[in-house]
Formats: structure tokens, C-alpha cells, sequence
């Protein structure tokens, strides 16, 4: 059983990249960590089964995750959940702690968060004793990513009347871009260009991870 999940989120200003910041900042979006995880009580329960097989003995196995939670701290995030696990009679739950992947592709305008390894032991009871079957990575089961769509196409007009009674038409649209994992937030940032001609917004190739 696999979990596809995809989630796309419109961000009207602000361009982000893997590894860049811009110098000037002229426009900035906070992602609150606590909106990232408004997406997993959203989705509600997530669990899944699968099948093992030890020396004679064949079953399945159920997991769910209890309160699952993507942590952002300065320069990484980590995703952090309870599992319940049931073999058979016998059942667990373990505290896990994985890693997830910030990134921003320019080709496609998106920014992508992806659980990329987040494990479990899977145990079971074999003649009274507990016996270690392997690792179950989370991971395989978040298919799709988390994306979210970036601004770099936006542009804006600005009509100022002048005292002349004549009209001063400006065009606006990123430029630079930044973005920045802190404590509990992504800071995204951007620099605005403002000229009085117009500006057909083009996807650059951007230096990121």
C-alpha cells in the first residue's frame, strides 16, 4: 500500500531557490512551520500494511502514524512521528525521527518537501522471544512530494497619475531570489525590479541543491 500525496500551494510574491540569498530583500514570505503541519492533520489518519515472513511463519503487519510533524530548524528540517505497529497479538510504538529534502526546482517553479528516509524496526514475537525483521523506511510510502508553486512568472503594473494629468505605467517582477531555513520558519525572499517598460517574466537558471 503506498501514500501518493501532493499538495500545491500558490506563493503570489517571492522567488526561492536551494541555496541562495538574495542581497537585497525588497519582498519576504514566512512559512510558518506550524502551516506545515496544518497539511498532515488535513490529510487525517495515515497507515499502512504489509507482509513478512520469518523461517516458517507468514503474516502481515500494520503501521499508523501518531501526530506526524515535519520540524524546521537553521539549515535542515526533519520530519518526527509516532508509529503503532501490530503483528498479529503483539503490538508497539516507537518514536521516529527522519530527514526531509528542501528544494526549489526553476524548471518547473516549484519547491519541493520530501521525506526522504524515516525508519522503524519491525519486531515480532517468535516463541516468546523478540525477534528484529528489518527496517521499514516511511519514506517509500510519501510517493509525491509536498510542492509548492513559486511566483517567478508574476509580474505587476503600477499606474501612477502625474501632476500633468499624464500617467507613468511601471512594471515589476522578481528578480533575485532567496530562501533561508530558521527556527520554525523558511524565509523566502526576493528582489524586485521596477522599470517603465515591460518585463516578460522568464525562468532563470537558478544555483540550487
Amino acid at each position: 500500500m503506498k501514500l501518493h500525496l501532493k499538495i500545491s500551494v500558490l506563493f503570489l510574491f517571492g522567488i526561492i531557490s536551494g541555496n541562495c540569498l538574495s542581497q537585497q530583500q525588497d519582498m519576504t514570505v514566512i512559512v510558518q512551520e506550524a502551516s506545515l503541519n496544518k497539511l498532515f492533520k488535513a490529510i487525517g489518519e495515515i497507515k499502512g500494511t504489509s507482509q513478512y515472513s520469518f523461517m516458517f511463519m507468514e503474516g502481515t503487519y500494520e503501521w499508523s502514524l501518531l501526530n506526524p510533524q515535519i520540524k524546521l530548524h537553521p539549515n535542515h528540517a526533519d520530519f518526527i512521528s509516532d508509529v503503532k505497529v501490530t503483528v498479529g497479538k503483539y503490538n508497539y510504538t516507537m518514536h521516529v525521527t527522519g530527514n526531509v529534502e528542501v528544494c526549489y526546482e526553476p524548471t518547473t517553479n516549484l519547491l519541493y518537501i520530501e521525506i526522504t528516509e524515516a525508519s522503524f524496526p519491525l519486531n515480532i514475537m517468535f516463541f516468546g522471544k523478540l525477534r528484529h525483521l528489518w527496517d521499514v523506511n516511511l519514506a517509500r510510502y510519501f510517493v509525491t512530494p509536498f510542492t509548492f508553486e513559486g511566483p517567478l512568472t508574476v509580474g505587476t503594473t503600477i499606474v501612477f497619475d502625474m501632476p500633468d494629468n499624464s500617467q507613468k505605467i511601471i512594471y515589476t517582477h522578481p528578480l533575485n531570489c532567496g530562501v533561508k531555513i530558521v527556527e520554525k520558519q523558511i524565509i523566502v525572499s526576493a528582489e524586485m525590479e521596477f522599470v517603465s517598460r515591460p518585463i516578460v517574466p522568464v525562468l532563470q537558471k537558478l544555483n540550487n541543491h
